[in-house]
């Protein structure tokens, strides 16, 4: 990649420019964004809305915690989700980046009793499940920042 830059003078560009080019290879919350693809229930149902708020609520995660300390930064959400915490650089790559993201409204059916339901990720799929379970936004943080910060290995949290 520095070949390649040198080759265009690029790297003297960033090197004067470093805040200008910056969103060039570190992502944004809009990119994050645009990258995620619900999988979500028919239009007008109460199940579909509540999957709404869920996406809003991870957009609203992911833009606030770029200023906070220890957070979840645009990069290490997509990390977490995909393995790869980078901007695809070849076009063709970049335009078909997508992380699906599924919805389970009961997880107890798929993990038997239990009291708290975590996200799974499965990273070779760039597939995220959110449980629909925990609702109340304060809840729904603490089990999102739980299973990410606990669940980097390759398993279920």
């Amino acid at each position: 990649l520095k070949e390649g830059l040198q080759l265009y003078g690029l790297h003297l560009l960033i090197k004067q420019y470093p805040e200008i080019c910056q969103p060039l290879f570190v992502l944004g919350g809009d990119f994050v964004m645009v990258s995620i693809h619900p999988q979500l229930s028919e239009k007008g149902t109460s199940k579909h809305q509540v999957e709404l708020d869920l996406v809003n609520f991870i957009q609203d995660l992911l833009y606030e915690s770029e200023d906070g300390p220890r957070s979840i930064t645009p990069a290490r959400f997509l990390q977490w989700i995909t393995g790869q915490g980078h901007i695809p650089t070849l076009p063709p790559e970049k335009k078909d980046f997508v992380v699906v993201v599924k919805f389970n409204p009961n997880c107890k059916a798929d993990f038997g009793n239990h009291s708290i339901c975590y996200p799974v990720v499965s990273s070779c799929t760039k597939t995220i499940v959110l449980p629909v379970k925990h609702m109340k936004s304060y809840i729904y943080r603490m089990v999102l920042l739980e299973a990410f910060h606990l669940g980097q290995e390759f398993n279920n949290v």
